[in-house]
């Protein structure tokens, strides 16, 4: 599988779920949108809500589609000829969002809340955790014992990710009171069912690894039922931190 990947050197290169309703296809629905989003990431909801013939649902699903295929993953929601170029002024604005916030923190998260219907997060049981309770969250559990990978880095898993706030604000807890190298330490490990939240949460933490050039010992994200023990669940991302290079004395 791949590993991270300098996300933006790919950027260079390139200038997905059953939610979409009527509500997001309205003109109304995409001016609120963007009104309502933090201004740090109003570029990316511009791009992602001016879409014409394809509602801001849908055009979240061709982003998060193109980050991915754009780093070797299978193709997942292909992109129309029409969309691409707002697909690929989305990813830019990403970019540029992620260099202007603090390291892992969640973006696509709240740009999803504004996205998705009520009503369909409902029935999927989507109810996220804000940045600010789940900061609070890693902070209060700062050093408790963590179960150990086989491979001997200390595991973090979320079995029910969301847009992996949780997992997001545990890395950017360890940035912050151990440092850029603790990182290279831990297992991150989250599953979901869905496959929107599956993709915000590999994205996530992979693009805050390169656009802040910081290295996650192993990231494994997963879509599927944690709770079944039958299911077979699909690799999202596969990730690992580069080897470290000796340096000669």
């Amino acid at each position: 599988m791949p590993e991270i990947l300098a996300f933006r050197g790919l950027l260079v290169g390139v200038m997905h779920y059953e939610y979409t309703t009527n509500l997001f296809g309205d003109a109304t629905m995409a001016s609120k949108l963007v009104r309502a989003v933090p201004s740090v990431i109003k570029p990316l909801a511009d791009a992602l809500s001016d879409g014409h013939r394809y509602p801001p649902g849908e055009m979240f699903r061709f982003f998060l589609g193109s980050v991915m295929e754009v780093w070797g993953y299978q193709p997942w929601y292909p992109v129309p000829a029409d969309a691409l170029p707002l697909v690929q002024q989305a990813i830019g604005c990403y970019d540029q969002a992620l260099s202007k916030e603090e390291p892992f923190k969640d973006i696509l998260g709240i740009l999803y809340e504004e996205l998705a219907s009520h009503g369909g997060k409902q029935l999927l049981g989507q109810f996220f955790t804000p940045w600010s309770i789940a900061s609070m969250m890693a902070r209060m559990n700062a050093d408790p014992d963590h179960p150990t990978a086989g491979n001997g880095l200390r595991a973090f898993s979320d079995p029910a990710c969301g847009s992996g706030v949780m997992l997001l604000a545990k890395a950017n807890q360890l940035l912050e009171v151990h440092g850029p190298d603790e990182l290279r330490n831990w297992q991150f490990h989250g599953c979901d069912i869905d496959g929107i939240c599956a993709r915000m949460t590999a994205i996530q933490l992979a693009a805050n690894c390169a656009v802040h050039r910081l290295e996650i010992g192993e990231i494994i994200i997963q879509q599927g039922n944690t709770l079944s023990l039958s299911e077979t669940k699909t690799m999202i991302m596969y990730a690992t931190a580069p080897p470290k290079v000796a340096l000669a004395s």
